[in-house]
């Protein structure tokens, strides 16, 4: 009896394993799934996006307040925290001797989708560490689209002159 040999499948041996890797099907497959996935999870990035900018707004003014404070009691001297264009804190602010004019601080634009509200033209630090006029001042940041979900922060400012970032609109 002869040696049966194997038979062949359009040029190669039967017994050949299958070649492993992906077809063009499949592969167009997962990136049709993967772009799904990307379009969906877009809008919601936006939002986390503005969200952050909003507290990184609240926290750098908080910050240039406290420099306005503790340079007015230091020099003796009252110091101003104002914004980069008048009326329009969204344009950035600076902190500087009301004498002098020397700059302590100065803070860039907040970013896309950062509008403020409440503002006033100008703080006044007196010598003594405390707001120039009475009362209470606030700064309230929140997006300018009002997307569900974007939290707006509130910076309060006490007669005294102590500052305090909270989450949410000003009350």
């Amino acid at each position: 009896m002869a040696a049966r040999i194997p038979s062949r499948t359009h040029g190669r041996p039967a017994s050949r394993a299958r070649e492993r890797g992906l077809t063009l099907v499949e592969l167009m497959t997962v990136l049709v799934v993967a772009a799904i996935l990307a379009a969906i999870a877009l809008p919601s990035l936006a939002n986390v996006l503005a969200a952050q900018r909003l507290r990184a707004a609240g926290t750098d003014l908080v910050t240039s307040l406290l420099v306005a404070r503790s340079e007015a009691i230091k020099r003796k001297g009252r110091v101003e925290v104002a914004p980069q264009s008048p009326g329009d804190w969204t344009s950035g602010w600076r902190v500087a001797a009301v004498a002098t004019e020397e700059q302590f601080d100065r803070r860039d634009p907040p970013g896309l989708r950062v509008a403020v509200a409440l503002a006033p033209e100008s703080l006044v630090y007196e010598r003594n560490g405390r707001l120039a006029g009475a009362g209470v001042t606030q700064f309230e940041f929140h997006d300018d689209e009002r997307q569900p979900g974007v939290e707006a922060r509130c910076v309060t400012i006490d007669p005294s002159g102590l500052p305090k970032l909270e989450k949410g609109a000003c009350r």
